[in-house]
């Protein structure tokens, strides 16, 4: 399905620039056939800046790390290796201390054709720990076309030892996006010659936002996706809509909401900045959670000065309305000076916000960085000219990315040995700006080398890990190294300890995966067999974990103890409730006498209605239930199918009851076997020939499919796959068939 953008925004030709250099880096990498000599790291995170720990060897270059945390502690970090002229993929699975379980390159993922050169793209982890990858490449008659793979921790390919082939098309399908909603489903987002397609993908690989994804389209370009996941399964789309010649748009930036079924919440996109003086070069923007399921963006433009670049920073909260005045607040008021590369941080239990940029002069010879701490009603609370971390000097240096840290704001920045090479370093600041760790900055590497396309994880509650491309032994190659919260390198004594347990709901009448952990700021859900593990720092923490079908479970004072491993066992009992069957004639005549049958995740309920037209079942557990009900024609049942919960008790079934004479005035029809197979049929009978309108609706009443019918016999049975002609996802559905005097509903389940 396509839906229109309309706004007043100019926009863009999609740019040919793929790989995001910064600044003096755009330059120094070449994609080429390289051979080196390969000497073996250690094992295990180095605690020598001078000693990263190496993770690739093969013969070629191995470009674009990407790192994804997982929620028990391990790490994936994927990458493309030059091999045989081809750009093969690779992922890696590294636990908490960086042992690599995969060997040394981790596991080929791909070997399909490539271009090439590279664009960016991405992994995530899921809420099972399963790696989410998503590239382009062009095993589809060479055309540029977006791929997904989902990869288990075991190596398992789930998705397939191909993959999903989410385009297949002619367009310049490029740099895809992917993020994790609460609910574990895979939302991906890319662009295809000034158009941005959306899918959301099931961990079973089933493509619930039709076969060809969501086509977001504009009388100008969009471009440059990025995603937030929001709400239970939303999404928020950051976009570019740009107008004018591709090495010189004019660029606004825009957002919109979507929700669990692709469909736009916000009435209209918000307009982040239409200031229209982004560079064509600026394209991933730092974007963050508020808290509240909003969000802060920071971008630098020229709207001041056509010779200087200026900061700038908006929230958008979550009814898509921008907090902060039109088109962001400036973060220093500088104006002769640039502003470049700004870093977001929001730490937690602090209100404020915290961004860092480049201080650069005019002539971009002297180098620094500053900050602002802005208020959430967008007061600048450093001063108009922001708070100085590093002087402007000839130093060159570089802001990479940052992050919360408890109250505090870790900052990560390249630090230059000469125009080529660099080192890598980290501080840790306060909510001052002011230095915590002693020595203040902690190098990361040391090593007199190229680094470029540096990526990191999240902190997991102890230490992040990096990994990049590095130049010092003629690469180039991979290299990683973590860094603990006290600023320090390598497996240190252990502060850390870990949490397992099994995950058991009572007689099992739900799905475990759908339980959700939340400990600190983590939440997770168990695996198939609920199972969980999750490393923690020391200290005592609540755990609780919650289903939608059962009670809430919730323990204070678990105390984690390092290097010891705490066993907690979770029971979830069933929320129970009193479920009513209501049978009714056409009027809403109620049916006294018919026999009702519904199955449910525990037991299966027969019974006889009241002259109410009704029956009711006690202590049923929450859940999906399935039902029929008949009167004297156990051949002619009417259906429904619900989910019994806190916003719904009833199961509702609609018999036609008529006499002789009145026949000609109704029709019946039914759904077999319901939940629906591949093989179930609609069974229309008349007792004459007639003309239907067939329509069929998710729960939210958008429209699936509709369809036109002619019947020539009084009795019509039609292959229901044939009306829908796309995969269901789980779910209830409505179908409704109108021959223009009455209608009937029947609901059935997609399994």
């Amino acid at each position: 399905m396509a839906i229109p953008f309309i706004t007043n925004a100019g926009i863009v030709l999609n740019m040919m620039y793929y790989i995001n250099f910064k600044q003096m880096k755009e330059k120094i990498f070449t994609i080429g056939l390289l051979c080196m000599l390969v000497l073996h790291a250690s094992a295990q995170w180095s605690d020598d800046p001078a000693v990263n720990l190496q993770l690739s060897f093969q013969d070629g270059e191995q470009v674009i790390p990407k790192v994804a945390l997982c929620p028990n502690g391990d790490y994936y970090i994927g990458y493309f290796a030059l091999e045989s002229g081809n750009y093969n993929v690779y992922l890696h699975r590294l636990d908490n201390s960086g042992n690599k379980l995969w060997g040394d390159n981790g596991i080929l993922i791909s070997s399909h054709p490539s271009m090439t050169w590279l664009t960016d793209w991405e992994i995530t982890a899921d809420h099972e720990s399963h790696a989410l990858l998503s590239w382009q490449d062009i095993r589809l008659n060479e055309n540029n076309n977006i791929v997904a793979y989902r990869i288990s921790p075991d190596g398992d390919f789930v998705w397939g030892q191909d993959g999903l082939q989410l385009s297949n098309s002619e367009a310049f399908d490029v740099s895809p996006k992917v993020t994790v909603t609460q609910d574990n489903n895979a939302v991906f987002a890319w662009e295809a010659d000034g158009e941005i397609i959306l899918q959301k993908i099931s961990p079973a690989g089933e493509k619930l936002w039709g076969a060809d994804g969501i086509l977001l389209t504009h009388e100008n370009s969009l471009t440059w996706p990025q995603l937030l996941p929001v709400g239970s399964d939303d999404i928020i789309l950051k976009y570019f809509v740009d107008s004018g010649v591709p090495w010189a748009p004019t660029r606004h930036i825009y957002a919109q909401r979507f929700d669990t079924d692709g469909q736009p919440v916000w009435t209209n996109p918000v307009v982040i900045s239409n200031a229209g003086t982004v560079q064509a070069w600026l394209q991933i923007l730092p974007m963050i959670n508020d808290g509240n399921d909003g969000f802060y963006i920071s971008w630098h433009d020229y709207r001041i000065s056509g010779n200087a670049a200026t900061a700038w920073l908006q929230h958008i909260n979550l009814d898509g309305q921008a907090v902060f005045q039109q088109n962001g607040v400036q973060l220093s008021n500088l104006d002769d000076a640039n502003q470049f590369y700004t870093c977001l941080a929001r730490p937690a239990n602090d209100p404020n916000v915290y961004v860092y940029w480049n201080e650069v002069n005019g002539g971009q010879s002297l180098y620094g960085i500053f900050g602002q701490k802005v208020a959430p009603d967008g007061s600048l609370l450093w001063g108009e000219a922001g708070r100085e971390v590093f002087p402007v000097t000839t130093q060159t240096m570089t802001p990479q990315m940052a992050f919360g840290l408890d109250e505090d704001v870790v900052l990560v920045y390249d630090h230059y040995f000469d125009s080529y090479n660099t080192s890598i370093r980290v501080v840790r600041l306060n909510s001052e700006a002011e230095f915590v760790w002693e020595p203040v900055e902690t190098i990361v590497s040391s090593v007199v080398s190229a680094k470029v396309h540096l990526d990191a994880s999240p902190y997991d509650g102890n230490q992040l890990i990096f990994a990049w491309e590095d130049n010092r032994d003629g690469g180039p190659h991979l290299f990683g190294q973590n860094i603990t919260s006290t600023g320090q390198l390598g497996i240190v004594g252990s502060t850390e300890g870990t949490l397992s347990g099994t995950v058991a709901i009572e007689n099992n009448l739900a799905e475990v995966t759908e339980v959700v952990i939340q400990i600190g700021n983590q939440s997770f859900s168990p695996q198939p067999d609920g199972s969980y593990s999750l490393i923690l720092e020391a200290g005592s923490y609540s755990v609780t974990a919650s289903h939608p079908f059962t009670n809430d479970f919730t323990i204070d004072n678990v105390v984690i103890v390092p290097d010891e491993t705490t066993v907690l066992d979770i029971a979830l009992e069933m929320k129970r409730t009193t479920m009513e069957c209501v049978v009714l004639s056409q009027g809403e005549v109620a049916v006294e006498g018919a026999t009702v049958t519904v199955v449910g995740p525990e037991d299966q309920y027969n019974g006889i209605t009241n002259e109410d037209g009704k029956i009711f079942f006690e202590q049923v557990p929450y859940g999906w239930y399935f039902g029929q009900a008949y009167l004297n024609e156990p051949e002619s049942p009417s259906y429904d199918t619900a989910i019994i919960d806190d916003s719904n008790t009833q199961l509702r079934f609609l018999l036609i009851l008529n006499s002789l004479n009145e026949k000609s005035d109704y029709f019946s029809t039914v759904i077999q076997p319901n939940p629906i197979q591949d093989f179930s049929t609609l069974i229309i009978k008349s007792d004459k020939p007639k003309r239907y309108t067939i329509q069929i609706m998710n729960q939210t009443g958008r429209l699936i499919a509709r369809s036109e019918l002619t019947t020539n016999t009084a009795t019509t049975v039609l292959l229901l796959s044939d009306l829908i002609q796309t995969k269901l996802a789980k779910g209830l559905y409505t179908l409704i068939v109108d021959d223009g005097i009455s209608n009937q509903a029947i609901k059935f389940m997609a399994m």
